[in-house]
């Protein structure tokens, strides 16, 4: 990220790029702590980032097991230790999508700076 921020310009402060890795950090343990393909203990993931004019944009495939309904969920209660990731990606993200084809899910971040 520091390379993005030097590319672009950016502070260390700028608030856009604060919220994309945040988002980008939640999304991402999440790949890591549930990309493990049937039957292996290692977790295969891919990961793009992207600079396009005023767009950041990170793309991230693993061959981990299907996501259901967490992408509608809402935030937990305060009193939850857990499942708030999405929720605050989906806040902070201009989009957030989710696609699974056969054994591959494809996570796309999106935010406008």
């Amino acid at each position: 990220m520091q390379l993005l921020r030097r590319r672009i310009g950016r502070a260390s402060s700028d608030l856009a790029l604060m919220q994309f890795e945040l988002a980008l950090s939640e999304i991402g343990a999440n790949v890591l702590r549930y990309a493990h393909p049937h039957g292996s203990n290692e977790p295969k993931a891919e990961f793009e980032l992207k600079l396009d004019s005023e767009t950041v944009t990170a793309v991230l495939t693993d061959w981990g097991p299907p996501l259901h309904n967490q992408l509608t969920r809402a935030m937990p209660p305060s009193s939850s230790e857990a499942g708030r990731g999405l929720a605050i990606a989906r806040k902070v993200l201009d989009e957030l999508g989710y696609q699974r084809e056969g054994e591959v899910n494809t996570w796309r971040l999106v935010k406008r700076l």
